[in-house]
């Protein structure tokens, strides 16, 4: 096989096995990620199944903080409330007099009431005229409440929710004197009054004296009811101005969170799989990724919306009205509801600090999962986000104690579930986003399976390549044996023809005819020493080789190669050197032993024909009682290292063979080694400076009666 030839083959060959391997790892890797999707979908649907759960649980939470919340009574909300025997009447400190500690609400600043008039006041603070010492309080105790009320109504004038020094302008106005109006005057007053709800009062032409009397009486109203329209926008969930610029609250709302919805959208598919018919199919597939939770029921086990809706039928003196949730400019959370007592309003509720409120509410519960260390919680209050938790990155805690970190929302990830909380707290949306999910429980067998797979395929490919390299080696060792042979056969073969004609034609004298002879002779044992080695490898090879070892003393066959080979290592210019003259019998095949002597002597010859020593060394020597060495060594330029393993391959030729155009057919070696083992001995290479020694060791059946010395 010529070298371009050879080098489309293996190309060929490469390219076949890529082939191969592709055509196995293609179906496996799409069946190895099929099975790690089903398994990421079972995670997530476990993931998302807790986060159902958690939000179930803050749900749960909300709704009996707004119950107990919702039975308190309305006398609750003062300083001092009766104790309610009329057989044992007297007074004492309300249940909301006691400083916040956060256990009903957390994150609660403290409690307030807004009355009909506008006056603000908090039942942690004695109305005036009630000694605070006569209840357990003293004046340090007395002056933090005092802090907190203050701290309550400076927030809640903050967000325009109480008017500032309202109680200041209504004793000033009082004061100022004023004629009474005319009676009809008067009564056109009262009339516009009761038409005005946050607009300036329309006043009908009057005179001068009248129209100041109607304004000084009508100040007052217009004041309560400015300071009461922040609770009805609120109560009517509309949004209160915000002082935040346009992009700013653009990147806080909901909408600008990019959560990949194709999990969830997956788990919804299958579910809507499941349904009979088709038209059940399109309305799931029209219905919003996740519905709201189901309207929680008020007062009168009505829908929260219908109880927002109906005015309350006020058939007794007091009315109250279901609760109420806000979110103020400042960012604290309003828990309120309007209670009608007599026909006049009041405000009622609480303040919260949205920050400890969210985090004892949402961040704790979630904190006790498994999603706290996978899972951001964004929490939105009308599309607005309010905050997020997280695990801290690389955090390994146990569930009970995970610290998490509040801060803005991941922008990215996969959306998990979402759900809005039942009313009041109807506003308030959880999102569910994962950035990873957790690892499945079979995800590492198959991981070990998918890894064990490729290395299989990698390997087999790697190990298909060599063994077809090889193959494609072995032909092309093969063609350049034949050619070898070729050139082996022809080249004595025309030298017997040469001088058979010369002999023939009489060319020759008859001092020249000895000469002929002997070379023609020379050239035929060439012919059938190659022919031989050829016949013993084809027999090697198809497993038909028959020796028939016996014992036979060493001398004998020293003799036999001697006269063998003399002739051609005289004809080479060598000297033959034996030292075989042991007492000893091997036990060997007497025609195979000659073979691999004679293949020995003839490789000699062929690599030292330029040695500076030309001369070659037969000699045994005795190992121990059963073995028996033969080396056959020359003084030429020895073997590379890196090629004393490969010489006994067969059709192998070194680098120099091949570089200095050394005549062989790179089977003798490859002979020698077989037939050696082949009667149970050995053969080894051994590296002498100058030159090289192949011994053959083999079985010895007599020992000589005295061992002679050992040799190198």
């Amino acid at each position: 096989m010529k070298g371009a030839d050879h080098n489309r083959a293996r190309n060929r060959l490469r390219l076949g096995i890529v082939l191969f391997v592709l055509a196995l790892a293609v179906p496996s890797l799409l069946l190895v990620h099929k099975a790690y999707d089903q398994m990421k979908w079972e995670s997530f649907r476990l993931q998302q199944l807790i986060a159902e759960e958690l939000a179930d649980r803050i749900n749960d939470a909300l709704a009996a903080m707004v119950r107990a919340e919702d039975a308190r009574s309305i006398d609750d909300y003062t300083f001092l409330v009766s104790s309610g025997d009329p057989a044992n009447p007297y007074t004492r400190r309300s249940p909301l007099a006691e400083l916040p500690s956060g256990d009903t609400i957390p994150g609660l600043i403290g409690w307030f009431e807004v009355a009909a008039d506008g006056d603000f006041s908090s039942p942690m603070v004695p109305a005036p005229g009630i000694s605070p010492t006569d209840y357990g309080v003293d004046a340090a105790e007395l002056a933090l409440r005092q802090a907190r009320a203050q701290q309550i109504r400076g927030i809640l004038v903050g967000n325009s929710l109480v008017e500032r020094d309202s109680r200041d302008r209504r004793a000033k106005l009082a004061s100022t004197p004023a004629e009474a109006p005319e009676p009809a005057v008067a009564g056109r007053a009262a009339q516009a009054l009761g038409a005005v709800a946050d607009r300036e009062i329309l006043m009908a032409p009057a005179p001068r004296e009248a129209a100041e009397a109607l304004q000084t009486q009508a100040e007052p109203e217009r004041m309560n009811r400015l300071s009461q329209a922040a609770f009805e926008r609120l109560a009517r969930k509309e949004a209160a101005p915000s002082l935040k610029s346009e992009t700013a609250a653009r990147s806080n709302r909901t909408d600008a969170l990019r959560l990949d919805e194709e999990l969830a959208l997956r788990g919804k598919r299958r579910e809507a799989a499941t349904l009979e018919d088709k038209s059940a199919r399109a309305e799931a597939d029209e219905a919003p990724l996740f519905a709201p939770a189901a309207p929680s029921l008020q007062q009168g086990g009505l829908p929260a919306e219908e109880a927002q809706e109906r005015a309350p039928v006020q058939l007794f003196e007091n009315a109250v009205e279901p609760f109420e949730v806000g979110l103020l400019d400042s960012g604290h959370l309003l828990l309120f509801r309007t209670v009608w007592r007599q026909g006049t309003r009041i405000i009622q509720g609480a303040l919260i600090e949205q920050g400890p409120f969210l985090a004892a509410l949402i961040g704790k519960p979630l904190a006790t999962t498994v999603l706290a260390h996978t899972t951001h919680l964004i929490v939105a209050y009308r599309g607005e986000v309010l905050t997020s938790f997280r695990a801290q990155p690389d955090g390994r805690y146990p569930l009970a104690s995970t610290p998490l970190n509040s801060g803005p929302p991941p922008l990215s990830g996969a959306l998990l579930y979402r759900a809005r909380m039942q009313e009041p707290f109807g506003g308030l949306e959880l999102i569910y986003s994962v950035s990873r999910l957790p690892t499945p429980p079979g995800a590492a067998v198959i991981g070990w399976m998918a890894a064990a797979l490729a290395l299989v395929l990698i390997a087999g490919g790697w190990l298909m390549y060599r063994l077809g390299l090889g193959q494609l080696a072995l032909v092309r060792q093969q063609q350049d044996f034949v050619s070898a042979v070729s050139h082996e056969l022809k080249t004595p073969l025309t030298s017997i023809r040469m001088y058979a004609e010369m002999l023939r034609a009489g060319f020759a004298t008859e001092e020249r005819k000895a000469t002929y002879y002997r070379f023609i002779h020379e050239e035929s044992e060439r012919l059938s020493r190659l022919i031989t080695n050829v016949l013993q490898l084809a027999r090697i090879g198809r497993d038909a080789l028959v020796l028939e070892p016996r014992a036979i003393a060493i001398g004998e066959l020293a003799a036999m190669v001697r006269e063998r080979v003399a002739s051609q290592v005289e004809r080479a210019g060598f000297v033959l050197e034996t030292t075989c003259d042991i007492d000893a019998e091997i036990l060997v095949d007497p025609d195979a032993f000659v073979q691999i002597i004679i293949n020995l002597v003839d490789n000699a010859l062929k690599f030292a024909a330029k040695a500076e020593t030309r001369r070659i060394e037969i000699r045994c020597e005795v190992l121990d009682a059963n073995r028996l060495r033969l080396g056959v060594r020359d003084f030429g330029p020895g073997i590379p290292k890196d090629q004393r393993r490969r010489i006994f391959d067969l059709f192998y030729r070194g680098s120099d063979a091949k570089a200095k155009a050394i005549s062989g057919t790179g089977i003798g070696l490859a002979l020698v080694q077989r037939l050696t083992g082949a009667m149970g001995g050995r053969v080894e290479v051994a590296e002498q400076n100058p030159g090289v020694e192949i011994r053959v060791d083999m079985p010895m059946t007599r020992v000589p009666h005295r061992l002679p010395r050992q040799g190198r």
